[in-house]
């Protein structure tokens, strides 16, 4: 059977890791915002953001988790390729690693940039509504965040590093 080729439908699917947990995690806690806000209404807008905050991380986790289900085996392979470090030898399985690697930079950086201020903000915002466990919780899940894209990005540069040596090695002398 035939793989499909990655287009722009599942691109939150190829980002790399927590890029998609990042964005889920914001998309989540605007839509709970309001729902907070409706349902208590005699409360302050600094709480109901806070409270749509940590809704927005938990369930943020959900479409994180479904995309580590639903990857495809290329990706699979990609992902192998990045946690061990070492170029696949075979055509198909390096030329999806090659296709893989942007899209992993680009979602550790959407965490990073994303990440800082949405869940640094609500660590911010939380003592001020006396909800101190809430910025500590938030401070954590940050922490995690700005790790893994650490890790990530250090990933994706020393495949770079070993791509581009590998690539020098095989060019003909000119």
């Amino acid at each position: 059977m035939a793989e499909r080729t990655p287009g722009r439908r599942n691109l939150l699917l190829r980002l790399g890791a927590p890029g998609p947990y990042v964005l889920s995690a914001a998309f989540a806690t605007a839509l709970w915002f309001p729902l907070r806000l409706f349902e208590d209404p005699d409360r302050s807008v600094p709480l109901a953001l806070v409270r749509a905050g940590l809704a927005g991380v938990v369930w943020g986790l959900f479409p994180f988790l479904m995309a580590a289900v639903s990857r495809s085996r290329s990706q699979d392979r990609s992902l192998v390729a990045l946690r061990r470090g070492v170029v696949p030898a075979g055509g198909p399985d390096r030329a999806a690693m090659v296709d893989q690697l942007p899209a992993t930079r680009r979602g550790a950086l959407i965490a990073v940039v994303g990440g800082v201020p949405l869940f640094g903000g609500l660590a911010a915002l939380a003592p001020t509504v006396d909800r101190p466990a809430s910025g500590v919780a938030f401070l954590v899940v940050l922490a995690v965040v700005l790790t893994i894209a650490g890790i990530t990005l250090g990933r994706v540069r020393r495949l770079d590093r070993r791509l581009a040596g590998i690539s020098q090695v095989s060019r003909p002398p000119i």
